[in-house]
């Protein structure tokens, strides 16, 4: 005959299963920050990596191609009528002249429908007119500036992204003294 009160307390049981699906929780919530921050930091790196990479080829591009015809006579050439000025090594081979042009354009004709300006190589003879469609697109770019003083060559580069890149090189069998 005790008296009508109920017990009021917990088992320890009820207790334990409580704090393991609290530790539970915490592992679970945890481990998702861990993986969110984890996927963030990769893909700032990635970013990261993808405009170095971009900086590095535009510039690789203007260094191998001025070092591979370094032999002819770099030059400037403007083209007012097309708004271009390109950087351009002739090359004299046994009478017959060919001209290697690098040069910013914007490419009116992309397979994916959004003009965009991009880094150009022309390589023509002499009797052929430069056109900006007589190249190839190499990479993008939004400018590209090519001067000579001296046996300096310069070329200020900006990428798609806005990256500012300034290549300086010795011209060394080409001449150029403008």
């Amino acid at each position: 005959m005790s008296g009508g009160k109920p017990a009021i307390g917990h088992s320890p049981r009820m207790i334990q299963s409580v704090f393991v699906l609290l530790l539970l929780s915490l592992f679970a919530c945890l481990s998702t920050f861990l993986v969110t921050m984890g996927a963030q930091i990769y893909k700032n790196t990635i970013d990261s990596s993808e405009n170095n990479s971009e900086s590095r080829i535009m510039t690789a591009v203007v260094r191998s191609a001025v070092w591979a015809e370094d032999g002819g006579e770099v030059r400037i050439e403007h083209f007012d009528n097309l708004g271009i000025t390109a950087l351009c090594v002739v090359n004299n081979f046994d009478g017959e002249v060919y001209y290697k042009r690098l040069y910013c354009a914007v490419d009116q004709d992309p397979l994916d429908g959004d003009p965009r300006p991009y880094l150009w190589e022309s390589y023509t003879s002499e009797d052929t007119e430069f056109t900006v469609e007589s190249g190839e697109t190499l990479c993008e770019l939004n400018s590209f500036i090519p001067s000579i003083e001296g046996k300096i060559l310069t070329a200020e580069m900006e990428s798609k992204d806005g990256t500012k890149s300034t290549i300086r090189m010795y011209l060394r069998a080409g001449g150029a003294e403008q």
